[in-house]
């Protein structure tokens, strides 16, 4: 299948798939056809450099930091998370980026767009510096979101703090030299310091689910989109065609530009990138909604398909990359999307940077976001004792 074949995919009807189903013959045959056809260079676009860091990922995670794609629940064995230095490319051919947003598109047509809640599972894990530079710390978070469709409806922040330790062999024999700490205290002055709060506090021990209403701006709010709170009635009435939910993101990233960003097409370039990304991982719009969004995204350059990766939870996904804050060869931080093409479902995103320890030691820094569910559940939230 060429590349005009395959961006026609969209449009065509995939016959006796059952919504949902995360193996359709239909996806099925796509990835086969894109599997099976050796990239051109033109499909492989070299990383461009973004100005600008990315909100939408912060958001994902749930942090203040902003260094920061399943209906079905899936879990790591005894609720860890796999270090992300562990994640290999495979050595198979792999499709271009381009390839993988069209076919996670046709995928996307497929799922259902109805239920009483918008639900979300997310795992996310923030690394952080030691207080003495000596070493680096993952802490990991678990994050239900429930948002009630029905207006009037009680919509729901279920979160965790699930620990904190030393992340690699290399990190722990530092640790122990340390005296094996449990509480890490943060100084005033973070010099040189990354992944913490001034005089912030980080505990190596888990904490229990606190539920928490939600009130104020969030209640009967759906999300975010271009950074600005968005209500249901304004998600049910976002465009799904491609052209015009362009220019409607376009008109959204207009009018809440300053200054010279509105003028600048590279952070206008970054700006659509970060509302799709907003659309496909993070809002209850419908299938078509999020099968356009995917296909805008395949028309931006400046992602890279990195190959078949494994994902924090240990699931297998095509990896999409970019850098902010850099260009290729220059720094920054990468940024890393995982997807299921053949569900059209997005598995993980993350960012990634590195940090001079102390000792002289290069070490990197990585935020992570995996998401356990996304969709529609017509399930009640199995609610904490302990509530906000």
């Amino acid at each position: 299948m060429n590349l005009t074949d395959l961006a026609r995919v969209h449009d065509d009807d995939l016959g006796g798939d059952p919504a949902g189903q995360a193996s359709g013959a239909g996806a099925r045959a796509l990835l086969a056809s894109i599997m099976s056809e050796p990239p051109g260079q033109k499909g492989r676009p070299r990383a461009k450099r973004l100005r600008v860091p990315v909100p939408w990922l912060a958001s994902a995670v749930g942090l203040a930091a902003a260094a920061t794609l399943v209906i079905a629940l899936v879990t790591a064995p005894d609720g860890q998370i796999p270090n992300l230095s562990q994640t290999t490319a495979s050595p198979e051919i792999q499709p271009s980026a381009r390839q993988i947003l069209l076919a996670a598109a046709s995928a996307a047509m497929k799922a259902p767009s109805s239920g009483a809640y918008w639900r979300t599972v997310t795992i996310s894990g923030m690394d952080a510096t030691s207080p003495d530079r000596g070493y680096i710390i993952r802490r990991r978070f678990s994050k239900e979101q429930w948002l009630a469709r029905r207006p009037g409806g009680q919509s729901w922040w279920i979160d965790q703090y699930l620990g904190a330790k030393p992340l690699t062999d290399e990190d722990k024999a530092a640790w122990r030299k340390a005296g094996s700490p449990t509480r890490w205290k943060y100084p005033l002055d973070m010099t040189g310091l990354e992944g913490v709060n001034s005089s912030e506090v980080v505990r190596a021990a888990a904490e229990e689910k606190v539920a928490t209403r939600l009130r104020g701006k969030w209640k009967g709010s759906a999300g975010t989109l271009s950074k600005v709170s968005i209500t249901w009635d304004e998600v049910r009435r976002i465009p799904s065609g491609e052209r015009e939910l362009r220019a409607y993101l376009e008109q959204r990233i207009t009018a809440r530009a300053k200054g010279d960003y509105g003028s600048d097409p590279e952070w206008r370039r970054s700006a659509l990138q970060g509302s799709c990304m907003e659309i496909v991982f993070h809002l209850p719009v419908s299938s078509a909604v999020r099968a356009a969004a995917y296909r805008i995204l395949a028309t931006i350059p400046g992602m890279t398909a990195l190959g078949r990766v494994k994902d924090p939870l240990g699931r297998t996904g095509e990896a999409l990359g970019y850098r902010v804050n850099g260009g290729e060869g220059e720094g920054g931080n990468q940024i890393v999307e995982v997807i299921d093409p053949e569900t059209g479902l997005p598995l993980s995103e993350s960012s990634t940077g590195t940090i001079e320890l102390a000792d002289g030691r290069t070490a990197k820094i990585t935020s992570f976001a995996a998401y356990q569910q996304i969709g529609w559940t017509d399930e009640e939230p199995s609610l904490p004792a302990k509530r906000m």
